[in-house]
């Protein structure tokens, strides 16, 4: 999982995608599929302001793409708020993913290294207390993901 998460990528390769993703943007003519591959790029950056953008690319991919993509979408979403530090909204996307998936092997590696770095920055119990508020987050985006598999069907 660390090598996911700590994976960089290289600023040539960030460039090209980012042209690739304006010039279909200029065109009017913008893919889902170079979209998700622009927010994939930027989430690898070394910079937070990309993965905030990244970030966003996906929620909006999320909204209105792909039906069977969605597990997808939040699984980077997770990464991106992880790598924001933002760890209590890693963990509703990765809850919204597991409530539809339980067994879903990857999302719960992931769960899983999001908690033990909160637990060793001391986030945890603090996780728990908030837990109540995200509930509400967690069916929305499990109810996301449920309708986009009946939806499959």
């Amino acid at each position: 999982m660390d090598a996911i998460i700590n994976e960089v990528i290289s600023p040539d390769l960030l460039m090209q995608f980012e042209k690739k993703y304006k010039q279909e943007q200029a065109l009017g003519s913008l893919s889902p599929e170079t979209t998700f591959e622009y927010a994939w790029c930027l989430i690898r950056s070394v910079y937070s302001d990309d993965w905030n953008a990244g970030f966003k690319l996906l929620k909006q991919l999320f909204e209105k793409g792909d039906q069977h993509a969605k597990r997808d979408y939040l699984y980077y979403m997770a990464i991106a708020k992880y790598k924001l530090k933002q760890y209590d909204e890693a963990l509703k996307y990765c809850n919204g993913i597991l409530a539809v998936q339980p067994q879903n092997h990857q999302v719960k590696e992931l769960k899983a290294f999001i908690e033990q770095q909160m637990k060793k920055e001391g986030l945890l119990g603090m996780a728990v207390v908030g837990g109540a508020s995200l509930v509400l987050g967690v069916g929305a985006v499990a109810l996301g993901i449920f309708a986009a598999t009946r939806g499959s069907k």
